[in-house]
């Protein structure tokens, strides 16, 4: 079984959220506009991807869809809470908690207080790869006792 999971709108109407998704898709949108629930959906998965490639002891799937099983829930309430707030719903006391509740527990990945499992195709993450460490150099001074002549 694999340890990370692709997040997908057929995910979302698992948990019976289609109408949300409906509301997303048909009616929050301009004539013509492609459909937003998808994109949606992979900025949610982008966020959780990027939260878990912020701590240098983890990997991410190759797929960029994918994330770790674990998370499914977390990334669905999130994922839900968007899509309302496109197409104008309001959310519930309950949903802004668990939308709290997700990002502390995903700051919590972030800081290595948490573990997720490892994919199963593991990619450095993107991050890790275009970001160089720091070079620290110093220049010589040019003040001081020597170079004052003793001042």
């Amino acid at each position: 079984m694999d340890n990370w999971i692709p997040i997908t709108i057929d995910t979302l109407r698992e948990a019976k959220v289609a109408k949300v998704i409906d509301a997303c898709s048909e009616k929050a949108k301009a004539q013509g506009q492609p459909d937003r629930a998808p994109g949606v959906v992979q900025g949610i998965v982008d966020t959780v991807r990027r939260k878990i490639a912020s701590n240098a002891g983890n990997r991410v799937d190759s797929d960029p869809a994918r994330i770790p099983k674990g998370l499914r829930d977390l990334a669905v309430d999130m994922i839900i809470a968007r899509l309302k707030m496109v197409i104008g719903m309001d959310l519930k006391e309950d949903e802004r908690r668990q939308l709290d509740r997700a990002e502390a527990d995903l700051n919590r990945i972030a800081d290595g207080k948490d573990t997720v499992d490892q994919p199963d195709d593991a990619v450095q993450p993107e991050a890790e790869r275009k970001n160089p460490s720091p070079k620290i150099s110093s220049r010589p001074s040019n003040f001081g006792r020597e170079a004052q002549s003793g001042l």
